[in-house]
């Protein structure tokens, strides 16, 4: 009985053999004008094999190499994926049974190169795709009423080495991702839902580097999970501007426009690193926290500006800002002997603008450094517009607090205004700031005007020339600008 039990799997054994022999036998690369043939035919896109097709005895499986696919239906017929080897193993048992079972997947060195036209259409997209596809639809379902398909089940897929690049040529911004490496496994498909909802999976991901516009990610490490068409994305490390990130997002497909929620945490954000990278100049310097939570919808650059809601909140001690000495330029406005007030805000205006340009500010401040004691950002972003909830700076001298609104959408100040605050929160001097991010304008209101008459009744007073006085407020008696966290100094 031994002998025979013996004598069985020997021969399943030669007939597998046997069955790989045969299979490698096969010249598959014969078979490639067909295969681009076919690709042609049913997705419109033009396909070249330009590496081999091979076989593989341990583990069975298949190889292609030098793949790529381009879009006729564009002028320059532009390659728009490029991937040098794909590699499939499967299961040789299961195909007695008509049963597929991969044992996995390997795509080497991918490269997609994703643009948007200016008619809004994508790279892509192919000319008659909708026909094209019904067309396949009903062949299908006719062939399926004749042949059963078999099934297939994947355990793991692997992305080695890729890269994505995505243009809007409209919008003219660029985003890459380089050297993309992700492991998924646990993998799902429900026939019985749509698509999206019929997939899911695990999945851990690899990144080396993300940019877009001045924004560099680095060291992207997170788990991911598709069910429902629900991504969720935990675990999520990352570096920014030489910062350490801990983040977390969900990613829900069910809608038209993907919609988004994100929440991240930057204990010890480098804000140097940031000046440097984001606005190119070395103004800042110091660490302080920041806690982002958001939602938005996943668009061009416009959609995302519009639909963006949610909190960010920025807290530190110790923050440096070079180029002008904020204590000089306020101790100056204080002894009003030869300062304009409308110089302070269209400085302070142009700086939050435009990321520390401060030409316009008082010579005897600039060149100079402040510190701030303390800085504390607490801002509500909803449908583009963000509230200033919680805005101010202290140094060792002066309290400055900033209210209002921006709007990021169309790049406008909304009324923001700044003051110079006293023990009791009110205004010694405030001003409101309008106009764009780029060109800011100083709305004269009465407080300017009645500043303005103070400064130059006091300067008209240092010749000895005789000036009404003007009326003081009674003590006691003020309107509170300012009641955040940040408190008054010493």
């Amino acid at each position: 009985m031994k002998k025979v039990s013996i004598g069985i799997v020997a021969l399943l054994g030669l007939i597998i053999i046997g069955l790989v022999i045969a299979v490698s036998m096969v010249n598959l690369n014969k078979y490639k004008p067909q295969i681009e043939k076919a690709v042609k035919d049913n997705a419109g896109y033009e396909m070249k094999i330009n590496g081999k097709i091979g076989v593989s005895f341990s583990p069975v499986g298949i190889s292609i190499s030098n793949v790529t696919l381009s879009n006729p239906s564009i002028k320059n017929n532009q390659q728009f994926f490029k991937m040098q080897n794909l590699s499939v193993a499967v299961e040789v048992m299961p195909l007695l049974s008509k049963k597929v079972k991969v044992k996995y997947i390997v795509l080497n060195k991918l490269n997609l190169d994703i643009k948007k036209l200016k008619n809004g259409k994508f790279n892509f997209e192919v000319a008659n795709k909708k026909a094209r596809v019904q067309k396949k639809s009903q062949e299908s379902k006719a062939k399926e009423e004749k042949v059963k398909l078999p099934t297939v089940d994947i355990k793991e897929v692997r992305i080695k080495n890729a890269n994505v690049t995505f243009e809007d040529l409209k919008a003219k911004t660029k985003a890459q991702i380089k050297n993309i490496n992700v492991a998924v496994d646990n993998i799902g498909f429900n026939p019985a839902k749509k698509m999206l909802q019929a997939l899911s999976f695990d999945a851990k991901t690899k990144i080396e580097k993300i940019t877009f516009n001045q924004y560099n990610i680095k060291d992207v490490k997170v788990d991911i999970n598709m069910k429902n068409a629900i991504v969720d994305m935990s675990n999520m490390k990352l570096t920014m501007y030489d910062s350490l990130v801990d983040a977390k997002a969900r990613l829900d497909l069910n809608k038209k426009i993907p919609f988004a929620n994100i929440e991240l945490d930057i204990p010890k954000f480098k804000i140097q690193s940031f000046s440097k990278e984001y606005l190119k100049k070395d103004i800042l310097s110091g660490i302080v926290k920041v806690h982002k939570k958001f939602t938005l919808s996943l668009g061009d650059l416009k959609t995302i500006k519009k639909t963006l809601k949610g909190t960010a909140l920025i807290d530190g001690e110790g923050v440096g800002i070079k180029g002008f000495d904020l204590d000089k330029i306020l101790s100056k406005y204080n002894n009003a002997k030869k300062t304009n007030p409308a110089d302070l805000g269209m400085s302070l205006a142009s700086g939050f603008a435009k990321g520390g340009n401060i030409s316009g500010i008082f010579g005897t401040g600039q060149g100079g450094t402040t510190l701030l004691k303390k800085l504390h950002v607490k801002v509500d972003i909803a449908k583009g517009i963000v509230k200033l909830s919680d805005v101010a700076i202290s140094t060792g001298k002066n309290r400055v607090a900033f209210k209002g609104k921006l709007d990021i959408a169309r790049q406008r100040f909304l009324d923001m205004q700044f003051g110079v605050m006293d023990a009791k929160n009110c205004a010694k001097f405030s001003q409101t700031i309008q106009g764009t991010f780029t060109k800011p304008k100083i709305k004269v209101d009465a407080n300017s005007i009645k500043s303005t008459i103070n400064m130059v009744s006091s300067l008209l007073g240092s010749f000895g020339v005789k000036t009404p006085k003007i009326a003081k407020k009674k003590e006691g008696k003020c309107k509170v600008f300012y009641n955040g966290v940040v408190k008054q100094p010493k």
